[in-house]
This record gives C-alpha cells, sequence and structure tokens, in this order.
C-alpha cells in the first residue's frame, strides 16, 4: 500500500515527527475527536479564504465543489486550457498530493498561493522575515508537483496572508 504525501502531513511533520508515524499506522477510528478551538481555527481560516475570494476583482475558475480524483481531473483541464486563476485546485505527481489555494498563471506556467487568515512570516522586521516554515513546506510540496508536471515557471510561491505582501518563497 501507498502512501501518499501531503502538505498537511510535511505540516504535522514539522509540528511532530511521530505524530506522522502513527496517523500513517493506526485506525483512523482510534483517534482522538478534534476539539472545539481546532475547529474553530479551522473555521476562521475558511472564512477568511472566502472573504479572498469574494474580494478578488479578477474572475476565477472555482473547483470549490469538487473532491478527490474529480477535482484533480478538473484542476488538470484547467491548466491545459490556460486558465488564469484557479481556487481550490488539486494537484497529484506520483506519490505526492496538494491542495493549494489557488494557483495562478504567470511567466508560462502555475504558481501555488496558500491564503492565511494570520501572519505569514516569522520576524519582526520585513527585510529579514522569513515564510514560516510550516507554510513554505506547503507551499514547497505544491511547487515541486507543479515543476514535475512541467507546469511551474520556478521555485516560487506566494503566501496571501492577514497582510498580503505577496510573500515569496
Amino acid at each position: 500500500m501507498s502512501i501518499q504525501i501531503t502538505a498537511s502531513m510535511l505540516y504535522d511533520l514539522l509540528q511532530c515527527s511521530y505524530r506522522v508515524k502513527l496517523d500513517s499506522r493506526s485506525d483512523i477510528g482510534t483517534r482522538d475527536h478534534v476539539n472545539a478551538f481546532v475547529k474553530m481555527l479551522w473555521e476562521k481560516g475558511s472564512q477568511y479564504e472566502r472573504e479572498v475570494m469574494e474580494g478578488l476583482e479578477q474572475e476565477f475558475l472555482d473547483l470549490s465543489i469538487y473532491a478527490g480524483d474529480e477535482k484533480e481531473q478538473k484542476t488538470t483541464q484547467a491548466m491545459e486550457a490556460g486558465a488564469p486563476l484557479i481556487y481550490s485546485a488539486r494537484l497529484q505527481y506520483g506519490e505526492l498530493l496538494g491542495d493549494p489555494d489557488l494557483l495562478r498563471r504567470q511567466d508560462g506556467g502555475y504558481v501555488a498561493i496558500d491564503i492565511k487568515s494570520g501572519a505569514g512570516l516569522d520576524g519582526v522586521r520585513e527585510d529579514i522575515s522569513k515564510p514560516k516554515k510550516t507554510y513554505a513546506v506547503q507551499l514547497a510540496l505544491y511547487t515541486d508537483i507543479l515543476e514535475r508536471q512541467g507546469r511551474s515557471p520556478g521555485r516560487y510561491g506566494y503566501i496571501w496572508d492577514i497582510h498580503w505582501r505577496g510573500s515569496f518563497i
């Protein structure tokens, strides 16, 4: 049985490597329930993402109504058609699987953008700040998949956070 490497798995790896091991080998029914605080944070993030998308002055292809293989197929079709902006995409290459918030056509390829409801950078000064590792590793996965598919214009992505500075990775 092959295990899919996902952005959330990489996020968890940075938080606690033991969790990834347990999650990949344990029965999902034996896990603790997600607590109310975590659910609230997820909802806050989803709400912020919806607000960002509603505020865009550019048209975009919305794939949020699809799931799984169908979403992946729609994403591939949209990229092949040259859609300028794809919301709620799904990418896969081999064992790598990712769900970037946005894909933007840029410089002959697609660049991943992750929408975050908090600050996307660590540090106190913008000139020396770096993206949060957990966010950077997620974008790196999406970029790696796009690169392996021959659809990436370069090794970079964006974090659209509450301060929207177009943070490069």
